[in-house]
């Protein structure tokens, strides 16, 4: 009989082990994009906006969040949606994206989940980079979708 030290352990494997780099690289991205987005609560919201010295606008608050978490994305949310994949609400995590119809038109505005069925965006003239709730009727009502940013190596990962 050999010993059960004699086999590698299960994630040695090769398509083990690049399955748990990848989960472990696609959690490092979520926490990144998670820290960068709750440093920029209170900054202005601009419309077009995509820098906190000048204020956001709600796409350009993700590009800029996103880049800094390494994963490059389109300018609006409509792309940005097109451009990520999907996950199931019940599936949602802290750093995940959150997008809704506000305009009539799908994925009109984007957030960014932090937990708590709470998101961060950028919101208004008046309440600039916020936190709302998730469960308020009028986010509830027109939630659209949600989309897992990652970076691009990590998207053919997937698409293999």
């Amino acid at each position: 009989m050999t010993p059960r030290s004699a086999y590698p352990p299960a994630s040695s494997s090769p398509h083990n082990a690049s399955s748990a780099d990848a989960s472990r690289a696609e959690a490092a991205t979520l926490d990144a994009v998670l820290v960068n987005a709750i440093a920029q609560i209170g900054k202005p919201y601009q419309w077009g906006g995509e820098s906190p010295q000048t204020g956001f606008d709600c796409s350009g608050f993700i590009q800029y969040v996103l880049a800094r978490a390494g994963v490059s994305i389109p300018r609006t949310s409509f792309a940005q949606a097109a451009a990520l994949p999907s996950v199931r609400l019940n599936h949602i995590r802290p750093g995940d994206l959150v997008f809704f119809n506000t305009m009539g038109q799908p994925f009109s505005h984007v957030g960014i989940y932090i937990g708590g069925n709470q998101f961060v965006s950028a919101l208004n003239r008046q309440q600039g980079v916020a936190v709302q709730s998730l469960r308020i009727h009028y986010w509830a009502e027109r939630l659209d979708g949600v989309r897992r940013p990652m970076p691009t190596e990590l998207l053919a990962m997937r698409d293999k």
